[in-house]
């Protein structure tokens, strides 16, 4: 399969290439300036385009790709104005789909975040449903990332519909990166991860994710949101201590035992295919 892959020069772009390419895919690296190519990296090729602001310069970097993932867009708010950061990510998973439709790429994986419920950058106080969440709790974004992210799960959503035949994997990342390095800055005191529920993924298993939602068979032509979250958290104390001591008020389900994590991911493990096998 070729694959395009915006954002390739990005924490998770750059995994998707390097994974995508030991598992003998070609892939397209999309990024929006000129990037040297690793020399390591078989079977890739370059390309430059601008998703957010240059729709005509996407449709080229796209032209004969058979999926497309996209990862391209500011990865966090932190000192930057809301409206960039809204406008730019809109604009550029509205882009992205809407090349990949016109092109008639049918296979999609648009990188969404956990955020897209309201999290990390909140400026309200947080509230959930119930713990573990699965990808049907309300979401409740109050900054602009988080409405970003939602805006473009409604986008997907749209083009299912829009571009019959399209198949499009939505994906609530969390942070990536290795545990040992999350688990640092969390440093075992609760009250640092409290906005991030204490989660993490890992780096390669995001990337192996977003590769098994472009060959999966179990959803095709419809659109679906996926968590994908490490299945633990970064802290010794127990989740349900956890839960009952910072968010009180959420209902605390079934799989909340032991160091489990805050986000169910059985529907991943079941239309992907996909388990989060790494400890690190």
């Amino acid at each position: 399969m070729k694959i395009a892959i915006t954002g390739a020069r990005g924490t998770v772009g750059k995994i998707c290439v390097k994974v995508a390419s030991e598992q003998g895919h070609h892939t397209i690296q999309i990024n929006r300036t000129e990037e040297k190519q690793d020399p390591d990296i078989k079977n890739t090729e370059m390309r430059v385009a601008d998703a957010a602001n240059d729709y005509e310069a996407t449709l080229e970097a796209f032209k004969g790709a058979d999926a497309i993932i996209h990862m391209a867009g500011i990865p966090n708010p932190d000192g930057k104005d809301d409206y960039k950061v809204h406008n730019n990510n809109t604009n550029a998973s509205f882009n992205a789909l809407r090349a990949a439709a016109e092109l008639g790429i049918k296979r999609f994986c648009l990188a969404s975040s956990v955020n897209a419920i309201g999290l990390a950058y909140a400026n309200q106080p947080l509230v959930f449903d119930y713990f573990p969440m699965d990808e049907k709790v309300t979401q409740r974004p109050t900054d602009a990332y988080a409405l970003a992210k939602q805006e473009s799960e409604t986008q997907a959503e749209s083009f299912v519909h829009w571009y019959t035949g399209m198949t499009i994997a939505s994906m609530r990342i969390h942070q990536v990166e290795p545990r040992k390095t999350v688990q640092k800055e969390h440093a075992d005191i609760p009250e640092s991860g409290i906005k991030q529920l204490w989660g993490w993924v890992s780096p390669e298993a995001t990337a192996r994710a977003c590769i098994l939602s472009l060959e999966s068979k179990k959803f095709e032509g419809r659109h679906e949101i996926f968590n994908i979250v490490a299945p633990d958290t970064t802290q010794s104390t127990p989740s349900v201590e956890l839960a009952k001591k910072y968010y009180p008020n959420t209902e605390i389900r079934a799989g909340l035992e032991g160091n489990n994590g805050f986000w169910d991911i059985s529907k991943a493990k079941e239309l992907l295919g996909w388990e989060h096998t790494e400890t690190e």
